[in-house]
């Protein structure tokens, strides 16, 4: 009885710490989206995690690739120019993922005024013959902006690093940024919405710039 009783203990000891040790195979996972429109980064920028360099983390400018996937929980995101062996980062973020969803890091600015922004991808589902629209501010000469899109609505007085939504129809359309007061459009982008589309669009670059920084409209249909 006595060496019965042992073993019962040696059993419940080895499940319990099986249990213990197995914990990450539980552990939810989160999706991030990275977009990177930083205008002083000729080379792109890395992104790292967790202060730990991560060997997924390059992006060109303005360039838009798949969701990566994150333990649910902290984490704290950073960039750094590509190539550079400096230690300070362009911009850094924390935030908690929850788990089973959908984020974008967005990460602007320029030289000396880096800026990151986090936000959660449910954009919702469009009606019928409709498309949606989530529109972000990212350019660094547009404290705010007036978005119209015609035949759709206005978003009006968009601040620096916020976002807008919108329910669009379908087809084509011409999308212009104007600084609030103004009647001259600072970008415009000719774009034709596919039904039931969802999609992320945001102003970028500087006005002073003439390639692919100047000040102009990006988008990407919502992976």
């Amino acid at each position: 009885m006595k060496y019965f009783s042992l073993l019962l203990l040696v059993l419940a000891i080895t499940v319990t710490s099986c249990l213990e040790g197995d914990d990450d195979s539980f552990r939810s996972t989160s999706n991030v989206l990275f977009v990177n429109v930083y205008n002083d980064a000729a080379e792109g920028v890395d992104f790292s995690v967790n202060d730990s360099e991560w060997a997924y983390g390059y992006r060109p400018y303005d360039s838009v690739g798949a969701y990566n996937a994150f333990y649910s929980g902290d984490v704290t995101f950073s960039a750094f120019a590509a190539g550079a062996t400096s230690e300070q980062a362009i911009a850094s973020i924390s935030n908690t993922l929850n788990g089973d969803t959908d984020y974008t890091a967005f990460l602007t600015g320029k030289s000396g005024d880096g800026k990151m922004i986090f936000l959660t991808d449910t954009l919702g589902t469009p009606a019928t013959g409709k498309a949606l629209v989530r529109f972000v501010n990212l350019s660094p000469d547009l404290s705010k902006a007036d978005i119209t899109i015609a035949d759709s609505g206005v978003i009006s007085n968009l601040d620096y690093l916020t976002a807008g939504y919108m329910s669009i129809d379908t087809g084509a359309s011409v999308i212009r940024a104007y600084r609030p007061g103004e009647a001259v459009a600072v970008a415009a982008l000719n774009f034709r919405a596919a039904p039931r589309g969802v999609y992320t669009m945001y102003t970028k670059g500087l006005s002073d710039r003439s390639g692919k920084d100047s000040l102009a409209i990006s988008y990407f249909a919502q992976p």
